[in-house]
């Protein structure tokens, strides 16, 4: 991921509160890596993005690859967070607008009631799904999805 950064301090506080799950692995972590309880952004990476062109930056969050915290990978997947910003009588505020998992992510140029529409890619062994998302106003909503299964003679494709 080019132009990665730690995620601002209250992109991360937002998602730790999302994921209190696993607060006692990325705490065990933390420890593990020698790291302060407050170095806990250093556990995430982050892209600034545009979701919305409103001039604020938004962000793509997904857990860092160096120091390596396993509470937020599976197999072959990982976590991420699709966040943006808004200023509220002053302050900076920050939201969720999608989370998932998967193998890949892709932020489209087209853009649905405002938002970048985003396809999402996960697969497994025998097959890979990409699933677009747009935004209705309030979410995003899965809009299509398609399957590709691997076979022999190459793969075949459908909707999911």
């Amino acid at each position: 991921m080019d132009g990665k950064i730690e995620p601002p301090a209250g992109v991360v506080k937002l998602i730790l509160q999302s994921e209190q799950e696993d607060t006692a692995q990325l705490r065990e972590c933390l420890q593990d890596k020698g790291l302060r309880k407050n170095a806990i952004g250093k556990l995430f990476i982050a892209k600034a993005i545009q979701l919305n062109d409103d001039g604020l930056s938004d962000y793509f969050v997904r857990p860092a690859l160096e120091p390596h915290c396993s509470a937020f990978y599976g197999a072959h997947l990982f976590r991420y967070w699709f966040v943006t910003t808004h200023r509220k009588n002053g302050k900076i505020l920050y939201k969720i607008m999608l989370k998932g998992g998967g193998d890949g992510v892709r932020v489209l140029n087209t853009v649905s009631k405002g938002h970048r529409d985003l396809e999402l890619i996960g697969h497994n062994a025998v097959e890979e799904y990409t699933s677009t998302w747009n935004f209705d106003g309030k979410q995003y909503q899965n809009t299509r999805c398609r399957k590709r299964r691997f076979t022999q003679d190459g793969g075949e494709i459908s909707a999911c």
